[in-house]
């Protein structure tokens, strides 16, 4: 989640909120209704519902802690001119969070405060969100999937929630290392999808690929993580060369 600061001029535009839907186009920037965003993620992410902001009123997932995190619509940031001499103080500037077209980055804000749902590490850095970013960078990769689809990370169970609506997909095994991720995020997909998914405690890098027919990685905490991760490239190499299907988050899918 990233905080943008401004330039002053930039303060004053302000774009016609829209509402949020998951086939919404990349722009420089865009700003959402809130109220339509938080209806959207209380139908996606059943994990959410009940949950109050603040890390106080978190849920501990392991050594993580899951929770709402505030993004207010203004915060302020010291301002200096562009002249010889600074000028001191501070300025409001929209918070916006970052949203990617291939490696060209844009700015989603929200025209009220929004509680982002967040999974975080022992040093509180988010290691797992819900934001329009990862809606747009992972839709595309959700469009390939048909047959018997394989994912590594299970993340906060949006992405398989979507595999698991086409109709095109037969069966999902996930494979997530990290077992309270699992006893969190994966109870309501095996309420909602039954049979026609199965969740594996492992290590995905140990894992036979070869018995499906896509497979889809997020399992790096930064975008394009994919890009230096040479074990995953060395199994997307040959499920390629297999006439599979093999996407890591990052790896260019169109949006």
């Amino acid at each position: 989640m990233t905080k943008r600061q401004p330039l002053p001029t930039e303060i004053r535009e302000r774009e016609t909120p829209v509402d949020f839907t998951e086939t919404f186009k990349w722009q420089k920037s865009v700003t959402f209704t809130t109220e339509s965003f938080v209806k959207w993620m209380e139908q996606n992410l059943p994990s959410i519902k009940g949950m109050t902001p603040g890390m106080q009123n978190g849920i501990k997932v392991g050594d993580k802690l899951f929770y709402l995190k505030s993004l207010p619509i203004w915060y302020y940031t010291s301002h200096f001119g562009f002249s010889f001499m600074p000028v001191l103080g501070t300025i409001p500037a929209r918070s916006g969070l970052e949203i990617y077209k291939g490696r060209t980055a844009g700015y989603a804000y929200f025209d009220q405060q929004v509680n982002i749902p967040v999974l975080v590490n022992n040093d509180r850095e988010p290691w797992m969100s819900l934001t329009p970013n990862e809606i747009l960078t992972l839709r595309g990769s959700v469009r390939r999937t048909k047959g018997n689809v394989g994912m590594a990370g299970l993340g906060l169970g949006w992405v398989a929630r979507k595999v698991l609506e086409r109709s095109k997909v037969k069966h999902l095994t996930i494979h997530e290392i990290d077992q309270s991720v699992i006893d969190q995020f994966g109870k309501s997909l095996i309420e909602d999808f039954g049979d026609r998914v199965k969740i594996v405690h492992g290590n995905a890098y140990e894992a036979d690929w070869s018995s499906y027919d896509v497979s889809l990685w997020d399992i790096w905490k930064d975008y394009g993580g994919a890009s230096w991760d040479s074990k995953y490239k060395k199994i997307r190499d040959s499920l390629h060369r297999d006439n599979k299907i093999c996407i890591g988050w990052g790896e260019g899918v169109g949006a």
